[in-house]
């Protein structure tokens, strides 16, 4: 019996010195665990950060080949735009051509470097290539290639098309008939839409050359616009717009936007358009007008009293080069109700001029009182917001006028000024009766008379002088009608003698 409760004992000892291997082995268990996912963390993540740095962030596009179609045995002159579309900076950047058959360069060098391209902006690379002689007709590979700092290359394969004309058939010609923008001026910050409209110039579908009758038909390969400036083109470069009959046009938008700081003036953009062929392609420049000015309000005149509100003039001015629309001036000010709460214009040309008038109500909230004013001392500010769109580019200009308390307050809070208007009838009452006192004593003395008898004798004269002024009048006048009376006679009586 004893001996068992030892063995007991025993048993119960040896559990308890195994417990602590047993966890001592499942902590080393779950250490391993941890290091092991550390690690495939971090390779992970470093993989990730490889693959983050390798990929592209810049952007080749070919924006310009001349002539189009490439010739067999002469230069080809291409022109590669690279623009940032990442996040960040890019530093020593270099682009080169991949000189492949049939393509070699003619002049200049094959690449490019550029300490930083910044995010967002484009640089733009011109190489003169030759076109081997023996190249054949269609389309052919044009190899471009960029690297940052010493990572790989990225290559970006271009199409350039060889051979003659492509519609050998046709002899429609293409023209730039307009260009249109939608606001017709920006200002800085906006969007719009530029409007080519490309037209077929011909007058006749078919048109006979050397006995040989050809279509009139215009095909047009590609159209792109692009900016040189901080202007941005948003839109991408159009391919195969197809064929234009004779008489016909088509229009292309491109949308652009004009950065915040960009400085007032014209700025130029590049319009191509490829053909049917190279004799027909066009460049040509287009317009865009940068203008910062816009919608400004100013007080036409001093407040003017009516009845028992204030009526004041708002004259509403188009300073920007261009049309604007949706105009309208909402005014505000603490303590004062306007009628109307808001006038609205619509559409004003440059230099357009509008009058709003609005009729302000005191409310008595605060208005009068000088620790509640908030304009100039002894008067109240009114806020002028003036919303206005130049485009679909919403604009506002907010400017603010003072009004003097004075010319605010209601008819019957106006003391100081009537008893100011009462007191002039006071004092031109009291001069006209001095100067009449004066005038009666001079004649009392001088003339024996009195004010009252000289003015009777006065009018009396000038009755009189009337009276004989119109009787020599009409004696006159009878007497002219006599003279003509006899002269009448005379001259019928002349009549029938020489009848």
């Amino acid at each position: 019996m004893f001996q068992k409760q030892i063995d007991t004992l025993k048993i119960k000892k040896e559990q308890q010195t195994d417990q602590p291997l047993k966890n001592a082995s499942k902590n080393k268990k779950f250490s391993t665990i941890a290091i092991l996912l550390l690690i495939a963390a971090i390779y992970v993540a470093g993989f990730s950060g490889m693959a983050g740095a390798a990929s592209p962030s810049l952007k080749l596009t070919m924006i310009e080949q001349d002539p189009y179609p490439a010739q067999p045995g002469e230069q080809l002159r291409v022109w590669i735009q690279a623009e940032n579309v990442g996040s960040g900076t890019l530093e020593n950047v270099t682009i080169r051509i991949v000189q492949n058959s049939p393509f070699s360069i003619s002049s200049g060098d094959s690449s490019k470097t550029y300490s930083y391209i910044y995010s967002g902006s484009k640089v733009y690379n011109e190489f003169f290539l030759s076109v081997a002689n023996d190249a054949t007709k269609g389309p052919r590979d044009l190899k471009v290639q960029y690297r940052i700092d010493d990572g790989n290359w990225i290559e970006t394969t271009f199409s350039i098309n060889i051979g003659g004309v492509i519609d050998s058939d046709s002899k429609g010609t293409l023209i730039v008939e307009n260009v249109t923008s939608d606001p017709g001026v920006f200002m800085p910050g906006d969007s719009g839409i530029v409007w080519v409209t490309l037209k077929n110039n011909a007058t006749s579908p078919t048109v006979t050359i050397s006995n040989k009758t050809y279509e009139t038909t215009a095909r047009i390969q590609s159209i792109d616009l692009y900016s040189t400036d901080d202007i941005v083109v948003t839109s991408m470069a159009m391919d195969d717009l197809g064929i234009i009959a004779a008489g016909d046009t088509i229009k292309v938008p491109f949308r652009i936007t004009v950065p915040e700081n960009m400085t007032d003036g014209t700025y130029l953009l590049t319009l191509n358009v490829t053909a049917g062929s190279y004799q027909y392609n066009i460049k040509r420049t287009v317009e865009i007008k940068v203008d910062s000015d816009g919608i400004k309000s100013i007080q036409s005149g001093e407040p003017r009293m009516n009845g028992t509100n204030t009526t004041i003039e708002i004259d509403i001015v188009n300073y920007h080069q261009g049309a604007v629309r949706g105009v309208t001036v909402i005014p505000e000010a603490e303590g004062m109700t306007f009628y109307p709460s808001e006038y609205f214009i619509g559409e004003m040309d440059p230099d357009d001029l509008y009058t709003a008038k609005f009729n302000v109500k005191n409310t008595g909230t605060g208005f009068g009182n000088s620790s509640n004013a908030t304009g100039m001392a002894g008067g109240q500010s009114i806020t002028l917001q003036t919303i206005y769109y130049n485009g679909d580019n919403a604009h506002e200009d907010v400017s603010t006028i003072s009004m003097s308390t004075v010319s605010m307050q209601n008819p019957g809070q106006q003391t100081g000024g009537g008893m100011f208007t009462l007191k002039n009838i006071a004092i031109v009452v009291i001069v006209l009766l001095i100067a009449a006192f004066g005038a009666n004593y001079y004649l009392k003395k001088k003339k024996n008379t009195t004010l009252s008898d000289y003015s009777k004798e006065k009018f009396q004269n000038g009755k009189t002088k009337f009276n004989d002024w119109k009787q020599k009048r009409a004696d006159a006048k009878q007497t002219k009608q006599q003279a003509k009376q006899q002269n009448k006679q005379q001259d019928e009586q002349q009549n029938k003698q020489q009848k």
